[in-house]
């Protein structure tokens, strides 16, 4: 990078490519094929532009020369209010968008205001500048992949790959509306995009300030950041950032978020932010420095993960998995969010350290409201849950790719030392499920029953010391005597000795940050409406967005050839101890003579098939048995099976495909040769636990 003291602030470098209305003729001459020219007097020519919708594609290798390109740029305003920035015409598809709409290279001081822009891979593409505020800019219809996900079943190519962005991975293969590289000191406000994958993208940046922007809609990510940290981002709007998801039939996220964090983003202040509906609401990832000991290798150590990052007052609801994942990192505050809704979890704080979760509220999700594996010195203080499945779940596994990898070289893996503090539990299924855990304080909670029910009890001992049971039970006690709902399996408890943990000591109790930004939190106080999960209805390029008077996604109807196919359909409880399927499928089998749901069906979409039947299955260890007959005229057949976990499908008896094990969500197909007539299809199906996909579909090979 260049001093830009050394350089006079005229000298710059301008790309202006065929520049004029698309409805005139071009004015000026076309520039060089690399796109950039050095021109004193651009600067001034850009200024004259008249406002009108401009039809251009981008210049240079791959169009990253852009249609306009700065480069040492310094103290200048450029307001491109009324200009229409268009890098192929309006309605096209998206994942034909390339290239590169406004380049800036070494700027410092510049302000980019009013533009809007569309049909480019990164629209505004910021490198090496510093203190660049970009300001009021629409951006409308940009790169975005298309989905081959439908309503009826996941397709696994869909899911996003975040983990490798050092060498720009993220721009390159997905988009972004701005995309900002080793940057300092950026101001984001008052942007607003619709119609894309990716919204800001900040990649190094340190010093930043994103406030007052929308980016909601989208099938990636709000924001995302990439080894970025001290930066505020605060009063923004990144709702409904979400892929892989249909109302009763599968709920994934595919790695979508309202917020993204990879790779040692530490000491940020992420404040009232509203990221509801999103495949995640936020989403932080320690990196694969860090996981995959990429710096052990390097000689670095353990090079930390997201730590030290406040999450504080956002709105995080209605999300397909988790409210907020915060994992491998250090010292993070989690504190006055709003978590409720969520299909997975509130906040799930997988190999998590020290971290502060403190006055939320967690209502309402299918899974818990807080999931800690693996994780130590923790403390959970005067958080709101009610109507979880779970309120918290803390528990140590097997986890050999983790425990026994690069991360358990440098890391205490166990899971140990947490704390449950003045927490109010209501009406949850059960309150605290604790497995192969020690250290565990629970104090001065509140659990409220209508129905209370006493803790399972299975080898729950005092740490370091004997102590009978009915003083185990009296720690675990609330004032009123009440115990809480749940499991607790190879735990050790510490009984209160009146000092809060270390960790709360040191923070205090967390108070609102002070940031930037007048945007409401919540969207119903933005006048606009929302609703639950069942509002996330998913088309070709994303989300729909209902609020905009769009018409609605036509579903795309699954099955083939069996798509209307009449289907009797079983579905049961199992469990891994006496009846796991891949053990013995026999007896595995016989639990459908004792059925949770029996029900005739048209169309066998999602191993579910409705909400009705969602509710008494559950979300694990269940089976499902479905035969149906169908005619076919003779000849060659291609079968399409998507699953998650385990599927069979017989025809007449004979397996015809198989993949009876237990894994991410899988296409594979087979292909049959049927004679003309009737033909029974039968379908074996187990889920054990996370996330589901099943989908059986036939068509005609010739």
């Amino acid at each position: 990078m260049r001093n830009p003291a050394t350089l006079p602030a005229t000298k710059f470098l301008f790309a202006l490519v065929l520049f004029a209305p698309a409805c005139s003729a071009p004015r000026g001459e076309p520039l060089p094929d690399d796109g950039a020219a050095q021109d004193p007097a651009a600067l001034e020519e850009v200024r004259a532009l008249q406002p009108g919708d401009y039809l251009r594609p981008p210049q240079g290798e791959r169009g990253e020369a852009g249609v306009l390109r700065f480069e040492g740029l310094s103290g200048e305003t450029l307001d491109l209010t009324g200009i229409t920035l268009r890098g192929m015409p309006a309605g096209g598809d998206l994942d034909r968008a390339e290239g590169y709409g406004i380049v800036l290279v070494d700027c410092e001081d510049v302000t980019l205001k009013g533009a809007t822009l569309s049909g480019y891979r990164g629209c505004v593409v910021l490198r090496d500048c510093r203190g660049v505020t970009l300001e009021g800019l629409t951006f409308d219809g940009w790169f975005a992949e298309r989905l081959h996900s439908t309503q009826a079943a996941e397709d696994p190519t869909d899911w996003l790959r975040p983990h490798e962005n050092d060498r720009g991975e993220w721009l390159a293969n997905y988009g972004a509306a701005i995309s900002a590289s080793d940057c300092k000191d950026l101001t984001v406000r008052g942007c607003r995009g619709r119609h894309g994958q990716n919204g800001i993208l900040l990649t190094r940046v340190r010093g930043a300030e994103v406030y007052d922007n929308d980016f909601s809609f989208l099938s990636g990510w709000g924001l995302g950041l990439f080894r970025s940290s001290e930066n505020t981002i605060s009063h923004n709007a990144f709702d409904y950032c979400v892929r892989g998801y249909s109302h009763g039939v599968y709920s994934r996220g595919q790695d979508s978020a309202g917020i993204l964090m990879f790779e040692g983003c530490k000491d940020n202040v992420v404040a009232f932010n509203s990221a509801t509906h999103g495949g995640d609401g936020i989403f932080v990832f320690a990196g694969q420095d860090l996981v995959e000991g990429r710096a052990l290798e390097r000689g670095e150590g353990d090079p930390g993960g997201c730590d030290r990052n406040v999450f504080y007052g956002n709105d995080l609801r209605f999300s397909p998995a988790n409210g907020i994942e915060v994992t491998f990192s250090a010292r993070n505050l989690i504190a006055g969010n709003d978590l409720s809704g969520c299909f997975q979890h509130g906040v799930w704080g997988g190999y998590s350290r020290e971290t502060l979760i403190h006055g939320n509220t967690i209502d309402d999700c299918n899974g818990a409201g807080i999931t800690i594996e693996h994780g130590q010195e923790n403390v959970i203080n005067q958080n709101v849950l009610r109507r979880n499945n779970r309120g918290v779940e803390l528990y140590w596994d097997p986890d050999p790719g983790l425990v026994d990898g690069p991360l358990g070289k440098q890391r205490d893996t166990a899971s140990r030392d947490t704390w449950v503090l003045g927490n109010l539990f209501e009406n949850n299924t059960q309150d605290l499920v604790v497995e192969k855990t020690t250290g565990l304080v629970v104090f001065n909670n509140v659990w409220d029953h209508d129905q209370p029910r006493a803790p399972y009890l299975d080898e729950l001992r005092a740490e370091g010391r004997p102590t009978g049971e009915d003083t185990l039970r009296a720690w675990l006690a609330d004032r009123t005597g009440t115990l809480p709902a749940g499991r607790f399996s190879d735990v050790s408890l510490r009984a209160w000795e009146g000092r809060y943990p270390p960790l709360l000591e040191e923070l205090g109790v967390p108070q609102p940050p002070v940031v930037p930004g007048t945007l409401a939190v919540r969207a119903e106080d933005r006048g606009l409406a929302t609703g639950d999960r069942s509002t996330i209805v998913m088309g070709e390029w994303g989300p729909w967005d209902y609020r905009s008077g769009e018409p609605k996604p036509e579903p795309v109807l699954p099955g083939g050839l069996l798509q209307d196919a009449a289907w009797d359909a079983t579905w049961f409880r199992w469990d891994e101890a006496s009846s796991d399927p891949r053990r013995d499928a026999g007896v595995w089998r016989a639990l459908a003579a004792d059925p949770l749901v029996e029900k005739h069906v048209r169309g066998l979409a999602g191993p579910w098939v409705d909400e009705d039947v969602h509710a008494t299955v559950g979300n694990d260890h269940f089976g499902l048995i479905a035969r149906t007959r169908v005619s076919l005229d003779g000849g060659a057949y291609r079968l399409e099976v998507t699953s998650d976990d385990g599927v069979r499908v017989l025809v007449d008896g004979e397996v015809a495909f198989e993949d009876w094990t237990w894994h991410a969500p899988t296409r594979g197909e087979a292909r049959l040769e049927l004679e003309a007539g009737s033909h029974e299809f039968t379908v074996e199906y187990f889920q054990i636990d996370g996330a589901t996909a099943l989908l059986v579909e036939l068509f005609s090979a010739d």
